[in-house]
C-alpha cells in the first residue's frame, strides 16, 4: 500500500507540529505558508504549552527535538499576583501556570508538561529538518477533491495533489470556509493591545520589583482595562543550544491590556489601522492615571511589537460536519478560542497529535477521520466553554447571547 502525501495548509503552531510528526514517521507531506518567509512578521510572544498540549507535542516531535525545546523554554514562575492599578493594592493569588482565566497549573513535578515558550523561538525550531517540504507565499483560494485525493489551489495560479488537505491556517481559514460554511464565529467585544518590554536595568529600577520577580500578574482599574504581564526570562541561549540554528531572544515582559471595545475606546477600523508606535501610544493614553512603578513598562516598550487585536471565537457548540477522507482541519482553523491559560495553543497542538496518531495507526479514511472529529471535539467544545466563561470576568467578554456574529 502506497503512503499517503499530506497537504498541510498553514505553517502556524499546529500545521508545523504535524508536519514534524509526519517527517518522524515517513509520512510524505508539502506546508504551505502564505508569508513569503518565517520572518516577514511578528509570530507573538510567550506562548504556555501545558498538559495534553505538552504531550501532543512531544509525540510529534523526535527525541532530539523534543530535548531541544525543553533547553529553549523560558524559566518557570510560581505565584503571580492581581493587583490594583491605580494604588497597587493585591488580592488573592493563583497559582504556577493558571494565567488569564485559566485554572491552576499542574504540580511542580509535572512541569515536565507546563512549558512557558517564545513563539518565534517555538516557529524556528518547528522548522528544523523540514525546510524543503515546506513552500513559503503560497496562498491557497480552493481545494477540488478528486477520484484519487485532493488538489489545493493558490493564488498564484499553481496547484498541487495529495491523499488528505489539512487546513491548520487560523480563524480567517479559507479550507474552513468551504468545508464547513455554517460553522458560526462571534466578534467578542474583547480588544486587546499587545507588546514585549525587553527587562533592562532601567526597567529594573523603575518597574513594580514584586511584579518583575513574579509570574502572571493581572493589573486591573476601574473602566474597566486589565493588564495581563509575565517577565519572560531564558535560561539558555536558543542560538546556543540549536548550534545557530535558533535566533536568539533577550528576556522580556510579555503584556497584553484588554477591555471592551467601549474601554479601548476604539472603533474597529480606528484599532485596525494603528501603527505599531500609534498602538504603543495608546496604551500611554489608557493608562495614564495607573501608578508610575506599572506605566513604565508601557513608556519602555518597543514601540514596533505593539499590535492591536480583536477576539473572535467560534461559538461554543458543534457544527454539522461529514467526514471526509480528503479534507480536514486543527487548530484555530476549526475551534478558535479566547485566550484562557493558552487553551488554543493546547487544543492546536492535541489535535496535531490525534491527527497524526490516527494517519499513522489506521490510514487516511473516512472511519480514521470521524474518529478525529469526535475525539477532537471532546476537548475543544470544554476548551471554548471555559474561555468564554474567563472571558467574561477578565477580557470584557459580555457573554454568548450578546455576542455579535461574523463572517470569517
Amino acid at each position: 500500500m502506497s503512503l499517503p502525501h499530506i497537504l498541510i495548509i498553514g505553517g502556524g503552531i499546529g500545521g508545523l507540529a504535524l508536519a514534524q510528526g509526519l517527517k518522524k514517521h515517513s509520512i510524505p507531506f508539502t506546508l504551505f505558508e502564505r508569508d513569503p518567509s518565517p520572518l516577514t512578521r511578528a509570530q507573538g510572544y510567550r506562548i504556555r504549552i501545558a498538559d495534553i498540549g505538552a504531550k501532543g507535542l512531544h509525540y510529534c516531535l523526535t527525541d532530539e527535538l523534543w530535548s531541544l525545546y525543553q533547553r529553549t523554554c523560558a524559566e518557570p514562575k510560581g505565584m503571580g499576583a492581581r493587583m490594583n492599578a491605580i494604588d497597587g493594592s493585591q488580592t488573592p493569588t493563583f497559582g504556577m501556570g493558571g494565567g488569564p482565566g485559566g485554572p491552576r497549573g499542574p504540580p511542580v513535578e509535572d512541569a515536565k508538561w507546563n512549558g512557558k515558550a517564545d513563539r518565534t523561538i517555538l516557529r524556528a525550531l518547528l522548522l528544523l529538518g523540514i525546510e524543503q517540504h515546506v513552500k513559503f507565499g503560497k496562498t491557497f483560494t480552493k481545494y477540488e477533491v478528486t477520484e484519487n485525493g485532493v488538489t489545493a489551489f493558490f493564488s498564484d495560479g499553481t496547484s498541487e495533489g495529495g491523499t488528505l488537505l489539512v487546513g491548520a491556517e487560523g480563524v480567517t481559514s479559507a479550507v474552513r470556509k468551504q468545508l464547513l460554511p455554517h460553522q458560526r464565529y462571534v466578534d467578542t467585544g474583547s480588544r486587546l493591545l499587545y507588546g514585549k518590554t525587553l527587562i533592562t536595568p532601567e526597567l529594573e529600577e523603575r518597574f513594580a520589583p514584586e511584579v518583575l520577580k513574579g509570574g502572571i500578574t493581572i493589573i486591573q482599574d476601574s473602566v474597566p482595562l486589565t493588564l495581563f504581564l509575565e517577565p519572560t526570562r531564558f535560561p539558555n541561549d536558543a542560538f546556543v543550544e540549536s548550534q545557530g540554528r535558533i535566533p536568539k531572544t533577550e528576556d522580556y515582559i510579555y503584556w497584553v491590556l484588554s477591555g471592551s471595545t467601549e474601554s479601548v475606546g476604539l472603533s474597529d477600523s480606528e484599532i485596525h489601522s494603528l501603527t505599531g508606535r500609534e498602538a504603543a501610544d495608546w496604551t500611554m493614553k489608557l493608562t495614564e492615571k495607573w501608578l508610575p512603578s506599572f506605566r513604565c513598562l508601557f513608556e519602555l516598550q518597543t514601540p514596533s511589537q505593539c499590535a492591536p487585536l480583536r477576539l473572535i471565537s467560534a461559538k461554543a457548540e458543534r457544527p454539522e460536519w461529514k467526514p471526509s477522507a480528503r479534507v480536514t482541519l486543527l487548530g484555530d482553523a476549526v475551534h478558535a478560542m479566547m485566550p484562557a491559560g493558552g487553551s488554543g495553543a493546547k487544543c492546536a497542538l492535541s489535535d496535531a497529535a490525534l491527527l497524526l496518531k490516527l494517519i499513522v495507526e489506521e490510514g487516511v479514511s473516512e472511519e480514521m477521520m470521524e474518529k478525529y472529529i469526535e475525539g477532537m471535539w471532546e476537548y475543544s467544545l470544554p476548551a471554548i466553554q471555559q474561555s468564554g466563561m474567563a472571558a467574561q470576568s477578565l477580557l470584557g467578554f459580555k457573554g454568548w447571547e450578546n455576542a455579535k456574529e461574523l463572517d470569517v
